[in-house]
């Protein structure tokens, strides 16, 4: 019972986060500037690949030198310059899904 209850929670829980992220696109739309950024998990749920493909696009804008995959200060932003893990990133939804058609390479 406790199992599928906890089940159900996760679902409305990814759900939820997908209504926000929407309505931020919503409310960025047009705008110059971001105004709300969110979590690595999140970003992978949007784009519907694991959060370790997130690493691997991150690794990707290193070493492309910002040619294709996410790159700081584009797609996201580091709370602290010393911190290196990604899930402590903030991430610019809205950047990342506009540039997922043109840069995103496949591996």
């Amino acid at each position: 019972m406790n199992e599928i209850i906890r089940k159900e929670l996760k679902a409305i829980s990814v759900t939820l986060d997908s209504i926000d992220v929407s309505l931020m696109q919503i409310a960025n739309k047009g705008a110059k500037r971001t105004t709300a950024f969110v979590s690595k998990k999140t970003v992978g749920q949007r784009l519907g690949v694991p959060s370790v493909a997130i690493d691997k696009l991150i690794h990707q804008g290193i070493t492309s030198k910002g040619k294709s995959g996410l790159v700081e200060g584009v797609h996201y932003a580091k709370l602290s310059p010393l911190e290196n893990n990604p899930s402590k990133f903030l991430y610019d939804v809205n950047q990342i899904l506009l540039s997922a058609w043109d840069n995103f390479k496949n591996d």
